[in-house]
């Protein structure tokens, strides 16, 4: 009631029922003593109907009054606070059974009024305890009401522990977050509509177990009963399935503190954390052996129209339950799942190409519309985390993905959906989808004008293959375009050059995607790659393999038929660039795109580019990583720079770029095997019979290590030839005579076949299909052509009409490389149109004349072997033989022949039976020369044919050097017919006279008058007589030089490549008169 006298207000209780039992004071305004039973009397008494929500009493005179008040309207039914009450005393138990289940932030404390009585307000407490009419349990040597423990919400105090109520929730406490608390009316509720099936059975068994302990610790019976009752009823109200598998909390001290005081016991351990099925789960694509990932977002309730707290996350915790800032801050930590909120699956802008169809080799969504800005097509990249790539294959992923444009006020407006199929209510059978999406506007300044060159090779996919590599250059555009991770990638490689920026990276599976970031390393979207069907692998390839000095080939037998070896482009092409910009990055750092001449792209060159390596040891190389094959062109090529590795199959010294070379070479043959479905690559190698013995078991060395690494990284068998399997592992020579003889259908009858290449000439001599002899001697292209042109540069000027600035310090290897590419390229278009123009210029004169009397003396070294092989009894006829030549050397004929083209009627045919029967000593019959159909092509198609089987190729002692000219060895003297069986350890090598050398030059001179050879002068100054008396200046120095050649002919044989003293005689020859026509 209000007084307006003195403008207060005063506490009225309501009036009494009729048939109350509460009877008046004696004597007004003087107390009663009274029993404190005369509290619930009056409560019960009051006749009192509420308006609105019912609010508890506080005009109780005690400082318990809370507690007291809680245990009247518990106890007494007709307590007008009675259903008010019961709804806030089963919303507290059911927050502390559900405390770690839900997680919430409930702690405890003990307070122990014996231990406070110097505080007067505790002390206060302690004298005016309530009575233990009520009371569910006794204390040893103490009063129930001593020891209570205090409820915390978030370090607030909500509530407390009494021995009459077991809980009591504070008037108006702060119970933020929990779901059963009116935050309007700051009061608890019955929690039965906020809890999930499971655990509703779960609390049932909690309260069961606070039942049973009731009656454990001495209580009163009446209050015993009275409670047993309360939570028999809140059991009641549970309504379901209550045979769920109850466990209680591990923690002993859940709280803090433990709860041991009489029935509050079973306060002490809630209920553990259920373990149910996520149904957050995302369902990875078929075969993604990762950790589940758990997609954490509130809103997936009201999409699947189910409360949050029947939607399980992880360890129990349900949506409801689960407090996801716990998981941000670390604080709650899964060991066994990922969790991503769904917001994080999307970038924070969308970045784009102003440019149409800008990523040819990626894979975007579907358009519902064009994707247009400022009415211009543009290209976008994918705005989405790539976690998700780690889940679903880049084809799933775009099938759950679309773009839909919005017009909106703003501007243009792109809306990215994503549909993440979830586990849902049955473990994912069927998935329950759940569909996220993010507005972006676009905008200029997230506009990208240029794109880098982007490649992956190989583009395809087989079983056990682990060889992928990427490759990026941002064509020095900078900021206008995008860098790139790859997350999949083994190991990656980043390195300047100039002013571009580029990158190699290593993988052992084809990428899903790529992580375009700008130059911060900030991630600003991704491109997906399709990810190729699987090649079944079944079939079987033999695979022949010339590895040349100049030029390596590859020849494949594919069910009987022998051809070469198909260079397909097996790189995927990622971004569209100006071809201008791509192709000479990629032949320079990469694996080009097409292979030159288009035409006819093998042989390939035998040179390696390790340009873009930051390794610094050579024999840390790897192919494509480190190194790789070059493909050069007449223009781009330049061996002068350091990055390019030349003369890899003789020099000691370029050891690991000639392993690099086979390793690149093996692994793009694999490849191309693979992309064919080839099961089974058995290898068939060639080497020259000039190979020192150390030599040969270093090349089939290499072979054994590549090919063991390739099986374990290509998922291909590798079958690799050891030196003693001369099926496949066979001498040049060998190799080119079944060449001849299967390929091209030649007879062995009495033949001598020359693979003329470009470091050396692998002869071999036949009879009815028997292998006779065969060599190899280091007289070849280089000696007869390319050197004649190093010594003199101005030549190639004038005829070729290079820039010399292009080949000035181009020495040995390096500049034999660049002039076989020159005469791969141009050779045969100059050979047609220029050379009947300049044949009779002096100075081409001396260029075919040199060539001649290299070719020349090759021929006549062919006939004394001949002869040698006569005398020996192994050669059966006294007759030259008619000789098939092949080989990249074999071009050279071309040179020699009128009109350019070798034919058997060139005059140059006569010429050449003439030295072999000068050299045998045998009649000149006037037997042919045949020149390959397919220069280069011989030892590789060779290798690969087994149609006749031509006897002597199982020979295991291998074919003594024949001499061809008088030598001494360590002092002692030996014939020109002898061979030479090096048997000591430590060789040094002497040719005093050049007997043979001198009447070969002699017998070609009188050839040339003889045979009125037209296209071939005679050497100016020579005079024509057998023995050297009236060209001693010219032997003179001839002998010099030869003297010189023999300086690398001395030490410990093994390493020793032998070459007959007639070659090397010969050698010395050409080099001294190739110097007198260059002017030096």
């Amino acid at each position: 009631m209000y007084n307006e006298f003195n403008q207060e207000f005063i506490l009225l209780l309501p009036k009494l029922k009729p048939d109350c039992d509460v009877k008046a004071s004696v004597q007004l305004g003087k107390w009663d003593e009274r029993q404190s039973k005369v509290f619930a009397d009056v409560a019960s008494s009051l006749d009192y109907e509420a308006f609105g929500v019912t609010k508890s009493v506080s005009s109780v005179p005690t400082m318990w009054a809370r507690p007291l008040l809680m245990e009247m309207a518990l106890h007494n039914q007709g307590h007008p606070l009675h259903k008010q009450m019961i709804a806030q005393w089963e919303g507290m138990l059911a927050a502390i059974a559900l405390a770690e289940a839900r997680g919430f932030p409930l702690t405890a404390q003990l307070v122990e009024l014996s231990d406070l009585l110097h505080e007067d307000f505790a002390d206060s407490l302690f004298q005016l305890l309530p009575d233990i009419d009520n009371a569910l349990y006794t204390l040893n040597g103490k009063h129930p009401w001593q020891d209570i423990y205090l409820f915390l919400w978030d370090k607030r105090s909500v509530g407390m522990t009494t021995p009459s109520a077991i809980v009591v929730p504070c008037e108006g406490g702060q119970w933020t977050g929990l779901p059963w608390w009116n935050k309007n009316d700051k009061v608890l509720v019955s929690p039965q509509s906020y809890l999930n099936e499971s655990e509703k059975a779960l609390l049932w068994g909690w309260l069961e177990n606070l039942r049973q302990e009731l009656p454990q610790h001495n209580g009163k019976k009446n209050a015993i009963n009275m409670m047993g009752r309360l939570i028999s009823e809140f059991q009641s109200n549970l309504k379901g399935n209550h045979q769920e598998s109850l466990s209680f909390s591990n923690d002993p001290q859940f709280f803090g503190v433990p709860l041991n005081r009489g029935v509050l016991k079973a306060l002490n351990r809630p209920i553990k954390a259920s373990e149910k099925p996520s149904g957050v789960r995302l369902i990875a694509s078929q075969n993604k052996q990762v950790k589940p990932l758990l997609i954490i977002d509130t809103e997936i309730a009201s999409a699947w129209h189910v409360a949050p707290q029947d939607i399980w996350v992880y360890g129990g915790k349900t949506l409801a339950s689960l407090s996801i800032n716990d998981l941000r801050t670390g604080k709650l930590m899964w060991q066994d799942v990922r969790w991503i909120e769904s917001k994080d699956l999307f970038l924070p802008e969308f970045v784009f190409i102003d440019q149409e169809d800008a990523l040819p080799g990626g894979f975007i969504p579907q358009e519902t519309e064009p994707f247009v800005f400022n009415g211009q097509r543009i290209t976008p990249l994918l705005p989405l985390n790539p976690i998700l790539l780690e889940y679903f294959t880049p084809e799933d992923l775009i099938s759950k993905l679309k773009f839909q444009p919005l017009h909106e006020k703003e501007g243009s407006t792109l809306r990215v959906i994503l549909d993440l199929p979830l586990t849902g209510f049955d473990d994912g059978k069927p998935p329950q989808n759940y569909r996220v999406y993010k507005d972006y506007l676009i905008k200029q300044e997230n506009a990208l004008p240029e794109v880098p060159v982007l490649e992956v090779w190989p583009d395809f996919r087989t079983k056990g293959w682990h060889e992928y590599y990427a490759f990026y250059y941002d064509a020095e555009y900078k900021d206008e375009t995008f860098q790139v991770s790859l997350p999949e990638a083994k190991e990656a490689k980043i390195f300047q050059e100039g002013r571009g920026s580029y990158q190699v990276a290593r993988l052992d599976e084809f990428p899903s995607l790529i992580s375009c970031q700008d130059r911060l390393g900030n991630l600003i979207g991704l491109i997906l790659l399709q990810t190729p069907e699987e090649t079944q692998l079944r079939s079987s390839w033999q695979v022949g393999v010339d590895f040349g000095t100049s030029f390596t080939n590859i020849y494949v037998n594919k069910n009987g038929v022998a051809e070469p070896l198909q260079l397909e482009n097996l790189i995927l092409k990622v971004t569209e660039t100006q071809i201008d910009t791509r192709l000479p990055v990629l032949f320079e750092y990469f694996i080009p795109e097409n292979f030159i001449p288009a035409d006819k792209p093998l042989p390939l060159s035998s040179v390696v580019t390790t340009r873009g390596s930051t390794e610094t040891r050579e024999d840390k190389l790897r192919h494509i990583f480190d190194g790789r094959i070059y493909i050069p062109d007449r223009n781009r090529f330049k061996p002068q720079e350091n990055w390019m590795k030349t003369n890899l199959k003789w020099s000691r010294d370029n050891l690991s770029f000639n392993q690099l070379f086979l390793k690149h070479l093996a692994i793009h043959i694999s490849a191309l095997a693979a992309k064919h479905g080839i099961k089974t690559i058995q290898w068939s190698l060639s080497y020259p019979s000039a190979f020192s013995r150390r030599d040969k078991n270093l090349y089939a060395l290499t072979w054994e290590n590549l090919t063991k690494d390739l099986e374990n990284r290509t998922g291909i068998s590798q079958i690799c030839p050891d030196t003693s399997n001369t099926d496949f592992f066979r001498t040049e020579s060998l190799a080119t005579a079944q060449y001849f003889r299967d390929q091209e259908g030649h007879r062995l009858i009495k033949t001598t076949c020359i693979d003329l290449g470009g470091g050396t000439s692998d002869i071999s001599v036949w009879e009815e299909n028997r292998l006779v002899h065969q060599c190899s001697v280091q007289l070849a292209g280089r000696d007869l052509f390319s050197q004649f042109l190093e010594m003199n540069p101005q030549f190639l000027e004038r005829r070729f009409e290079v820039n010399l600035s292009d080949w000035r310090g181009l020495r040995g290897g390096a500049f034999n490389a660049k002039l076989d590419v020159l005469l791969r390229l141009e050779g045969d278009n100059w050979l047609q149109n220029i050379k009947p123009h300049v044949e009779d210029e002096e100075d081409f004169q001396g260029l075919i004349r040199l060539t001649a009397i290299g070719t020349a003396g090759l021929y006549y070294y062919v006939g004394i072997i001949l002869k040698v092989l006569y005398e020996e009894g192994k050669y059966k006829r006294e007759e030259i033989t008619p000789v098939y030549v092949g080989g990249n050397g074999s071009r050279f004929l071309n040179w020699l022949a009128e009109g350019g083209q070798f034919n058997n009627n060139s005059e140059v045919n006569l010429l050449l039976s003439r030295m072999l029967s000068k050299g045998s000593k045998f009649d000149d019959t006037e037997v042919i020369t045949r020149l390959s159909k397919s220069p280069k092509d011989e030892v590789a198609c060779g290798l690969v044919l087994n149609e006749t089987k031509i006897a002597g190729l199982d020979r295991k002692i291998k074919d003594s050097l024949i001499a061809g000219e008088s030598y001494e060895l360590n002092g002692e003297v030996f014939h020109s017919q002898t061979r030479l069986n090096f048997e000591e350890e430590d060789i040094f090598l002497e040719i005093p006279n050049l007997t043979n050398l001198s009447q070969f030059l002699y017998d070609f001179h009188t050839a040339l008058k003889e045979l009125e050879i037209e296209g071939i002068t005679p050497l100016a100054n020579y005079i024509r007589i057998p023995n050297q008396d009236k060209n001693s200046n010219l032997w003179g120095e001839v002998k010099d030089e030869l003297t010189n050649l023999l300086l690398d002919k001395k030490g410990k044989s093994e390493n020793i490549r032998f070459e007959p003293p007639f070659i090397l005689g010969l050698k010395a020859l050409l080099r001294v008169l190739g110097r007198e026509w260059a002017g030096k």
